[in-house]
């Protein structure tokens, strides 16, 4: 199933894709948002499936807007986990053990969402992270149990200011303007994507593609990114995990490209869809 949080009338709900229209499962009675969804699990997500197949309430896809899917408590970002993207950093070394920054609540924003150019940067830069979505609790997990931990998967922008996070290696900062971490459009649940490690990844700018790769250059497995990280910090439902970008990001472009004011970034995966958003100038929003 693909489950996404939209607004409608001003008021957020819960709801499930079905072609062209999306059944309302907070007016359904079914949840008031997505982490109770998540946290429900099998059961919750029973009653979705028959609210999907009966006639529950529903309203036109091209009438409401989309939010960022969940709010996670935390949000993870695995560093060169593609062989490509390794590849065309002339300084990288292929890690030993997966590496992870943090994005904070702050930077989250959702489909559509104008993103803002800060002053403080020249090189606002765009990453197409296909994400892991938590559906249960993991502390210490061994690899063969974090599959059946995982609700779904859904993508994210890392958004990147360069020139701040290359000062000084000021990562966090380069990394955590306000809105610099667009989720969406939707997430997908596990059974519909049988095989995450071979997802065909694009980044588009003004329409013109920048970013194309495919999972299965992963450095590391989805078990291992997520059993490495679990084993440091307990990892909750409605988490994010997201796996690294593959090659094409705007810093290693020859020559480099980045976004500016009225720029359109797109970022897609087989089987999820697009996430697109607009930048603006600082102060435009």
């Amino acid at each position: 199933m693909k489950f996404v949080t939209f607004s409608a009338n001003g008021v957020q709900h819960v709801g499930a894709l079905d072609g062209t229209q999306v059944v309302d499962l907070t007016a359904a009675g079914i949840a008031d948002t997505m982490l109770s969804l998540i946290v429900g699990g099998d059961a919750m997500l029973a009653k979705a499936r028959s609210a999907v197949a009966g006639p529950g309430p529903r309203l036109d896809l091209a009438k409401v807007q989309l939010k960022a899917p969940v709010k996670p408590g935390k949000v993870l970002c695995s560093g060169f986990n593609y062989l490509s993207h390794l590849n065309e950093n002339p300084t990288a070394v292929k890690p030993d053990y997966p590496l992870f920054f943090a994005k904070v609540s702050t930077a989250i924003a959702g489909p559509e969402d104008e993103i803002e150019a800060p002053k403080a940067t020249e090189q606002l830069d765009y990453e197409v992270e296909f994400s892991v979505v938590i559906g249960k609790r993991l502390t210490r997990p061994s690899e063969a149990e974090v599959m059946p931990a995982i609700f779904g998967y859904t993508l994210l922008n890392d958004v990147s200011a360069r020139d701040v996070q290359f000062d000084n290696n000021q990562i966090t900062t380069g990394k955590n303007f306000d809105r610099f971490a667009p989720i969406g459009p939707c997430i997908v649940t596990t059974d519909e994507m049988p095989n995450p490690d071979s997802v065909t990844l694009k980044t588009r700018l003004n329409g013109r593609t920048l970013q194309d790769g495919n999972t299965n250059e992963w450095l590391f497995s989805l078990p291992r990114l997520v059993s490495y990280l679990a084993g440091i910090m307990t990892l909750e439902p409605g988490d994010i995990v997201t796996t690294g970008t593959p090659a094409g990001v705007g810093y290693f472009q020859k020559p480099q490209v980045y976004m500016k004011p009225g720029d359109v970034i797109e970022i897609e995966a087989e089987g999820i869809g697009v996430l697109r958003n607009r930048i603006v100038a600082q102060g435009a929003l």
